[in-house]
């Protein structure tokens, strides 16, 4: 009897052993996503997104892709197109954060939360916003789009003002001591703050300056707010640097705007933008001006106040069309939710990581040579930490912007005040989108 009990357990212990080798066994040869990827992009995102997926095919050696470039415009008309029709759309897209929430309401794209939720926590609060619906997530945060104050060291001397970015930290801490330091740079060089034209303004330095004031075209309620007594305010400060002539005139991306940069004799003096642009500075834009360049954060609003905002940035979605929906996954996590892939892309483009957990890494602390040898990644990843939730890219951003730069552009030329301006824009979203 002893004997026969003895067997018995042997017998099921030899089974369980099976069933967890056979388990072992079957998890070991699970094959590997494989197929071929189309993405939709612009230059050049293709080149950075190349540089994260160093060493992809080592690890997945049967997944390929192939870039589709566009412009920014020809995507948002194309992926609506395709998203709508059931056929045309990419295997992947990028797809700017201004734009996400549209594209996310339409439909049409992979629900990637169960994947994506592991990585969460690693990711910028910030960014996440967009990139969900219901909490449901559609997309991965790629770049991020701290806003800071470039500022030209060979114009803040002319105008004998400290150079170094510790001093113009100080100087600059607050928009009324940036304001000061404005016309004194004017008086003494004649030289322009930044570009802001009047009559062609696309609203972005207004949407970035109520970005660090935690305000929005709507309030969390869904209200419309874009003419609260604190936005009319911000519109009023940027009138008054136009109207006395501390801005320039040149319009965003012409060849009048370029030569500010570039130029070693008549440039502007500083630029508040996105991360994003140090790239484009040092590939192509102005790569002769290395070493006369500067970073500080943006000034605040009182003293001591918020000084990070956010303009732009990008995620990648998978569409419902993806013919082979674990490729497109296994490309996009390695590309964006790796530490070392997104250190890659720093290194190769200067685009400040959406992915927080890779912060620590000693390639932030690099002094780079075209700011003087001043160390800007971590400053960047600092402001990332400190940008507020706002309520700028919307479902109807686009709609909202457009109904709202014309009022810009009438109260910037003089033709109405910054209360009629944004009034006339709060009436027009609200007839628009039927918000309240």
């Amino acid at each position: 009897m002893k004997k026969s009990l003895l067997w018995i357990v042997v017998l099921i212990l030899s089974i369980s052993m099976f069933a967890a080798f056979s388990e072992v066994a079957t998890a070991e040869e699970a094959p590997l996503p494989s197929g071929k990827l189309v993405i939709w992009s612009w230059a050049p995102n293709d080149l950075w997104l190349d540089a994260s997926l160093d060493g992809f095919n080592e690890e997945y050696p049967d997944i390929e892709w192939e870039h589709v470039s566009y412009g920014t415009g020809d995507v948002y008309v194309n992926l609506p197109l395709a998203l709508t029709a059931g056929k045309g759309a990419p295997d992947i897209c990028l797809v700017e954060n201004s734009h996400l929430r549209s594209i996310v309401e339409m439909g049409g794209l992979l629900d990637i939360t169960e994947k994506i939720q592991p990585y969460i926590d690693n990711l910028a609060t910030y960014k996440l916003k967009e990139c969900r619906k219901d909490d449901k997530y559609y997309a991965v945060p790629w770049d991020g789009s701290p806003v800071a104050m470039y500022y030209r060291r060979d114009v803040f001397e002319k105008a004998g003002l400290p150079t170094d970015p510790e001093s113009v930290e100080e100087l600059v801490s607050t928009w009324d001591k940036y304001y000061e330091v404005a016309k004194t740079i004017k008086e003494e060089t004649g030289l322009y703050m930044q570009a802001c034209t009047k009559a062609n303004n696309n609203g972005r330095l207004l949407e970035m300056f109520l970005w660090e004031r935690g305000l929005g075209y709507i309030d969390d309620e869904g209200k419309v707010s874009i003419n609260s007594p604190e936005a009319v305010e911000t519109l009023e400060f940027i009138g008054k640097m136009t109207s006395e002539g501390l801005y320039s005139e040149e319009v965003d991306w012409t060849d009048g705007w370029y030569a500010e940069f570039k130029s070693l004799d008549e440039p502007v003096a500083s630029y508040i933008e996105a991360s994003w642009m140090s790239g484009i500075f040092k590939s192509w834009l102005a790569p002769e001006t290395t070493g006369l360049w500067g970073i500080v954060h943006m000034p605040a609003y009182e003293e001591g106040g918020v000084r990070a905002s956010a303009d732009g940035g990008s995620s990648l979605v998978i569409t419902e069309q993806c013919q082979n929906p674990e490729a497109a996954w296994a490309l996009i996590e390695y590309a964006l939710l790796r530490e070392q892939s997104v250190i890659n892309c720093f290194v190769a483009g200067d685009y400040t990581p959406s992915l927080v957990t890779s912060y620590d890494s000693d390639v932030f602390k690099v002094k780079d040579p075209f700011y003087a040898g001043q160390v800007i990644g971590t400053m960047f990843n600092d402001i990332m930490l400190n940008i507020p939730e706002v309520n700028i890219y919307t479902a109807e951003y686009a709609e909202m912007s457009s109904l709202t730069v014309p009022e810009i552009a009438k109260y910037l030329t003089g033709k109405q005040s910054a209360q009629e301006a944004l009034d006339n824009a709060a009436a027009a979203i609200r007839a628009a989108t039927g918000r309240k």
